[in-house]
């Protein structure tokens, strides 16, 4: 049985050793040939200083200040009808310093279901061209603000309203 062992444990042996005679052998005929184009080219891997380094060089160079304290973009106005070519530029600001929190707090106003009521109704055909155009042309901002101003000084002036208060 001892034998049998020693058999099988020197045809294993042989075979390792033929195996690695071959790869030395194919490492010799792949060094004489050049590079395999198989494998891949190697780049050394860079330290944390070397890619700080680097990242400085291709990063914008800025000033102190635009470093420290970014600039904030306004959103444009809307429905302006004058400057109309500089309200396609926005505004840059600095950003202002924060202001006091013990300054007061405006009154909120009241919700808007507290403050309106729906009211349908219908206008006749040229006077509601008339508003469309108005609207259209920017002269009035939004028609339910006509509507309103128009009906309040209807009721002032026939009805006396708003006089008290």
């Amino acid at each position: 049985m001892r034998e049998d062992m020693r058999t099988v444990f020197a045809r294993v042996a042989a075979e390792h050793q033929a195996k690695k005679e071959a790869r030395e052998a194919e490492q010799k005929q792949a060094d004489q040939i050049g590079a395999s184009p198989e494998k891949g080219i190697v780049v050394p891997i860079k330290s944390g200083e070397e890619k700080v380094q680097e990242r400085k060089k291709l990063a914008p160079n800025l000033k102190q200040t635009e470093q420290t304290s970014p600039k904030r973009v306004q959103p444009r106005p809307k429905n302006t009808l004058q400057g109309t070519a500089d309200a396609a530029k926005p505004v840059v600001a600095q950003p202002k310093p924060q202001q006091e929190q013990t300054a007061k707090l405006p009154k909120r106003k009241a919700r808007f279901e507290e403050r309106y009521r729906r009211v349908t109704t219908y206008l006749e055909n040229d006077v509601y061209e008339k508003v469309q155009e108005l609207h259209e042309s920017g002269e009035i901002d939004r028609i339910n603000n006509l509507v309103n101003t128009a009906v309040k000084l209807y009721l002032r002036k026939y009805y006396s309203y708003g006089t008290n208060e």
